[in-house]
């Protein structure tokens, strides 16, 4: 999933995405594509904010 789409998925901005990307340790790690193409696994992702939920 694009940071658009996780931003979307989630309800923060873009920005926001991409500073937890930046700042919080056990956020799921991108995936380089590209030099202009970033993709997180979704899967990692709902498991990520589920693991959120129950803290």
């Amino acid at each position: 999933m694009s940071a658009r789409q996780g931003a979307e998925m989630t309800g923060v901005a873009e920005s926001t995405w991409w500073e937890w990307a930046r700042t919080i340790p056990d956020f799921p790690k991108p995936i380089r594509i590209s030099a202009r193409c970033t993709r997180w696994d979704q899967a990692e992702i709902e498991t990520w904010l589920e693991s959120r939920r129950a803290a």
